[in-house]
């Protein structure tokens, strides 16, 4: 079988590729088209530095308002229509700012002077804003002193969706989960 020399060989699988030409009339329309399309989509929100500090803070406001005993600055954290929720009530939940700031005030009336020099300490929060609201898990240990000087630490966590009216964050859905409590021992208050 006779070959020529330098003639290529080519290779039947292989197709050479082939450059399409558009039209530069067609390639200006498509350009045009997915311009106007890119317009009419909503941009997404820009979340800022100030956005996410800001839903942050409302959770630290949480813990400080509760430990201090300030049940009324508690209650303006919860939005006016939030919902309220916590494990060991089996699923009952609280509607509204002033159901919500009601129960509160019947918790710890119940247990009067058993809770002295409360802390709560919260984790840094899985936190995600996506403009005006916010979603956050944050993992929580609460102590206090009870009325026999032994202390007891509460964990669990802290499940929120949270919104922005007028530029100030809310609570919308909080729903607290205990995993377990624990005494630490008698304490000895002071130095």
């Amino acid at each position: 079988m006779a070959t020529r020399r330098g003639a290529k060989k080519v290779n039947p699988l292989r197709k050479s590729a082939k450059t399409v030409k558009v039209p530069k009339r067609r390639a200006q329309q498509v350009r045009r088209a997915v311009s106007a399309r890119a317009a009419a989509r909503p941009a997404p929100a820009a979340v800022t530095t100030s956005d996410y500090e800001g839903a942050r803070q409302l959770l630290s406001r949480y813990c400080f308002a509760l430990d201090r005993g300030k049940l009324d600055e508690l209650g303006t954290l919860f939005h006016r229509d939030a919902v309220f929720s916590v494990s060991f009530e089996n699923g009952q939940r609280h509607t509204g700012r002033e159901t919500i700031q009601a129960w509160y005030e019947r918790f710890f009336q119940q247990r009067p002077g058993q809770y002295r020099h409360m802390r709560h300490k919260i984790y840094e929060p899985l936190l995600t804003v996506n403009g005006n609201t916010a979603t956050a898990s944050t993992y929580f240990d609460a102590d206090s002193v009870e009325a026999d000087s032994t202390v007891r630490v509460v964990a669990g966590r802290y499940d929120d969706t949270l919104v922005r009216e007028n530029g100030q964050w809310f609570f919308k859905e909080r729903a607290i989960t205990v995993f377990y409590r624990y005494s630490a021992g008698p304490c000895e208050e002071g130095m």
